[in-house]
């Protein structure tokens, strides 16, 4: 049994700028279920199989195991020697066992400062994800927007066909009947002539579907013998304000990465200072020796620091701030772009609907009334064929319009939520009524 969705609960579903429904998983199963995909369903299907998610995976686990190791201190080190020194001072001419040193490197402050640019490394990784993930959100997108255009390309199509189909077989099948409309041969010609145009039309718009549907099946690892049903074509709603998009844009991965790549660069202007002296070590030695005509045991203790009289890493620390300068201009100039993205996708997203709703009555409506009234007109034989083709082509080039503008407002809208920052399947902002 299939289930109806009304367009209320679609338009609902319809997540746009910063309205976003949150879609738990099992309301993303009962649509796979019942045959109809969604667009968070097939966002939701198309993360769970995505290799690109699984790229960002590895490199935060890459720098969880750079965090790891930045805690870790430098091993010991140990060393034994052995000699026959004893040996020529007591007679006895043996070799033994005369030293043994122990030394422990002492990392001090490197070590909290490893820690740091480490831990901001990660958050990169992270925030790089999240720029991943609105990224493929807005592919599927598309993905999901071609199918739903190519497969109301294709009914309009098949309507065109069909319409002109029946004023032709109505023809042959009145033959010799007053009450049915004659037409000579000449209109019979240019029945036919739109009547392959039909042919052509659909031919084009079921291609192109198969296309589309061929990309929609590998983003969600569909296999060719699954049938896919979308939800409509339908207009998206209107977004909120420029006020609270632009209060959620300090959260956009884009902007987190690059401002935690500008904290990493200042971590490491900290590292490279630590980085100028290599570590003190720690030195415990055990000795033997020949003293005062016997062998004797001698236990010490001692410190190594190295004098940095030819090589302070100055080199390192100006690389480590110039890095650092790079990283804060980088992060200003994806501010300043993103607040561009965010105007601009704003704008254009609230342009398209404001256009697709004056077509929708001064056009699209009015050209369907008019095509009705001279298909009524021609069928009684008022109007020839050349009224009846400009009335056909008018209203279904303005069907055609409509739809290429419902499919823009819905890219629109997923250029919005990837300017805001927003995922489709989990945010809390409202949109305005």
């Amino acid at each position: 049994m299939k289930i109806k969705i009304s367009s209320q609960v679609l338009a609902a579903l319809t997540w746009v700028g910063a309205l976003i429904v949150l879609v738990p998983e099992s309301a993303a199963q009962t649509d796979v279920q019942t045959g109809v995909w969604t667009l968070e369903a097939s966002v939701q299907r198309a993360l769970e199989a995505a290799p690109e998610l699984r790229a960002a995976d590895a490199e935060i686990a890459v720098r969880e195991g750079e965090l790891k190791q930045a805690d870790s201190w430098p091993n010991p080190t140990i060393g034994l020697s052995a000699s026959n020194k004893l040996g020529i001072e007591d007679g006895r001419s043996a070799a033994d066992l005369t030293q043994l040193v122990f030394s422990q490197p002492l990392p001090m402050r490197r070590l909290a400062r490893q820690r740091t640019m480490a831990e901001a490394n990660l958050a990169v990784a992270s925030a790089n994800r999240g720029s991943r993930r609105l990224l493929l959100e807005r592919e599927v997108a598309r993905v999901f927007h071609a199918v739903q255009l190519s497969t109301s390309r294709r009914a309009l199509a098949r309507e065109r066909l069909k319409l002109v189909t029946g004023f032709l077989k109505q023809n042959r099948r009145g033959a010799g009947d007053p009450l049915v409309r004659f037409l000579t041969p000449l209109e019979r010609r240019r029945l036919a002539i739109l009547n392959e145009d039909a042919q052509q039309a659909v031919l084009l718009a079921e291609r192109d579907h198969d296309k589309a549907l061929i990309e929609f099946r590998a983003f969600l690892k569909l296999p060719v013998n699954v049938p896919v049903e979308l939800a409509p074509l339908i207009a998206p709603a209107m977004p909120s304000g420029m006020g609270a998009l632009a209060q959620s844009l300090e959260n956009h991965p884009v902007l987190v990465a690059a401002k935690q790549e500008a904290e990493a660069a200042r971590a490491g202007i900290a590292v490279a200072d630590s980085q100028r002296f290599t570590d003190p070590a720690l030195n415990l030695f055990h000795e033997r020796d020949y003293l005062n005509g016997a062998r004797r045991t001698v236990t010490g203790i001692g410190v190594s620091i190295q004098i940095p009289l030819w090589n302070s890493n100055k080199g390192g620390m100006d690389k480590a701030k110039a890095e650092t300068m790079g990283a804060e201009a980088r992060f200003a100039a994806a501010s300043r772009d993103a607040h561009i993205r965010l105007e601009q996708s704003h704008l254009q997203l609230v342009r398209l609907l404001a256009q697709e709703e004056r077509l929708r009555i001064n056009l699209l409506e009015p050209a369907r009334e008019v095509f009705r009234l001279t298909r009524r007109g021609f069928t009684a034989g008022e109007l020839n064929v050349l009224t009846l083709m400009d009335a056909s082509n008018t209203y279904f080039d303005a069907n055609s319009r409509y739809l290429d503008l419902l499919q823009e407002s819905e890219l629109a809208a997923a250029d919005l939520r990837l300017a805001s920052g927003a995922s489709l399947l989990n945010s809390s902002l409202e949109a305005q009524p």
